[in-house]
């Protein structure tokens, strides 16, 4: 492949990315915030406590108990493993999880200028899925430690504590519930009669456009074409005066010889071509000698 062609393709795309970038500034940042934000507790408490290790941080509300999750989010996997296998479900989740990341992706790029919430709730659900697939491709399994406990309550179907979950969860949910509020509550479809009336005005500008332009093009056209016809005009009026002045220019000029101009017609020398493209010896004979008299 040229190697010119590529150097321009990819200063083609970085313009685009740059541009991308400008405009999308909001969504970018909170993206990358959550994913750092994510990826640095995992960290962080992967090396300080061992796994299944619990450190209360606010008494009867919130824990940190760190424990690996193989399974999808909040370590639940909707009964898939009791079908396919555990394993099988991790496969399962990673390929869900980058056609999620294909999807919001596109859709975050092709929303840059919309609603903030809308562009804040696609990051909120990107930064998640990514930061848990980070950890299935590298570790095997997801790393959790936040734990809600209920006041030292028991509820029904919770129990004592809510899942174990990390900051990519917490994303990925609250990213979802944003997405749902800003379609169920903000964003409205264009009526229909709106957008007929918006099409017909588009349609009858187009028209007139198509209309004005075919008219100026005609005139333009017209234009040339007299501009043309008299160019023409010209240089057979010019060409008649030079050749036909050709009689001061006897000798000079072996084809014309002597020559009178006779009403923009040339007599006398050898033969020329007449108004039907054909030879015609312009002597006496000729049948414009008739308007000139004997000139041969």
């Amino acid at each position: 492949m040229n190697p010119e062609k590529i150097k321009q393709q990819l200063i083609k795309f970085f313009n685009k990315a740059w541009e991308y970038i400008r405009q999308a500034r909001l969504e970018l940042i909170i993206f990358a915030a959550l994913l750092f934000a994510d990826l640095l507790t995992k960290g962080i408490i992967a090396a300080t406590m061992a796994e299944n290790e619990t450190v209360t941080i606010i008494p009867d509300f919130l824990n940190f108990t760190f424990v690996y999750n193989e399974l999808g989010a909040f370590g639940s996997a909707f009964g898939l493993e009791n079908l396919i296998g555990e394993q099988a479900v991790r496969v399962v989740f990673i390929i869900l999880t980058f056609i999620a990341i294909g999807i919001f992706g596109y859709f975050l790029y092709r929303g840059r200028g919309k609603n903030k919430l809308y562009r804040i709730s696609l990051a909120m659900i990107l930064s998640g899925a990514l930061g848990n697939l980070v950890d299935r491709l590298f570790i095997g399994k997801v790393r959790d430690f936040v734990e809600i406990v209920f006041f030292g309550c028991d509820v029904p179907l919770l129990g004592k504590s809510f899942a174990i979950f990390n900051v990519a969860d917490a994303a990925l949910v609250v990213g979802v519930i944003i997405f749902l509020v800003y379609f169920i509550f903000i964003y409205r479809e264009p009526d229909n009669e709106e957008a007929t009336a918006d099409a017909a005005a588009g349609g009858e500008a187009s028209a007139g456009s198509a209309e004005a332009t075919g008219e100026a093009s005609a005139g333009n056209a017209e234009a040339t074409g007299e501009v043309t016809a008299g160019k023409e005009s010209g240089l057979q009026a010019t060409g008649g005066v030079s050749h036909g002045a050709g009689s001061n220019k006897r000798g000079e000029n072996p084809r014309y010889g002597s020559k009178e101009q006779c009403g923009g017609k040339y007599i006398g020398g050898e033969a020329v071509k007449d108004a039907d493209g054909e030879d015609t010896d312009l002597t006496a004979e000729s049948p414009y000698a008739a308007d000139c008299g004997d000139k041969s």
